[in-house]
């Protein structure tokens, strides 16, 4: 029986779902973001949520690398308005910024919000989205990570995770993702 490494089940899990190549253009780190929502339900790669159970901000929690660093984290969905016809992909749902590693957690109170959370709502009819968690890590604490135009919704449509992390000297490091559809569709 061959062995399966943590790497092999993430790499195949964003090749499968598709969000290598949609929003990675390789599979990400072999490292799993622990995401717990507020009412119990964590995310563990591709698993189905709903827009109630995701409504809130999770808790974000991750091994560091480098406990000395400093991370950011993107929350993305790349199938607005729907994964048929992605014209608004990604969504920017939710950044954070100057993620202490030797505090590796991250919650709704979390004071480097750089765009706050926005739970999934994904329209009627246009089936599951992917909401896809990225951490990566940053050179230093001060580092500028470039500011983006403003959290207005419309504002948040065309977001490229990939792109900014490239624009901003970052490296992935770990992620994870969830399915959601609209309540009306379940």
């Amino acid at each position: 029986m061959p062995l399966v490494t943590a790497s092999m089940n993430i790499s195949s899990a964003f090749k499968e779902s598709g969000l290598v190549p949609d929003v990675l253009s390789e599979a990400p780190a072999d490292t799993l973001l622990g995401i717990n929502y507020p009412n119990g339900q964590d995310v563990a790669l591709g698993n189905k949520l709903t827009p109630e159970q995701a409504s809130q901000a999770p808790e974000v929690m991750f091994v560091p690398d480098d406990s000395e660093a400093y991370y950011t984290l993107i929350m993305t969905d790349p199938d607005a308005p729907s994964r048929a016809d992605p014209k608004f992909g990604e969504w920017r749902h939710w950044i954070v910024t100057n993620i202490p590693g030797s505090q590796p957690s991250v919650s709704a109170s979390s004071v480097n919000n750089h765009t706050s959370y926005i739970g999934p709502a994904p329209p009627e009819g246009t089936g599951f989205h992917r909401y896809c968690f990225l951490l990566f890590k940053q050179k230093s604490k001060d580092q500028a990570i470039q500011q983006l135009s403003s959290e207005k919704r419309e504002d948040r449509r065309n977001f490229k995770a990939e792109q900014f992390g490239k624009d901003n000297d970052l490296k992935l490091v770990a992620a994870n993702f969830f399915l959601c559809q609209n309540s009306k569709d379940q």
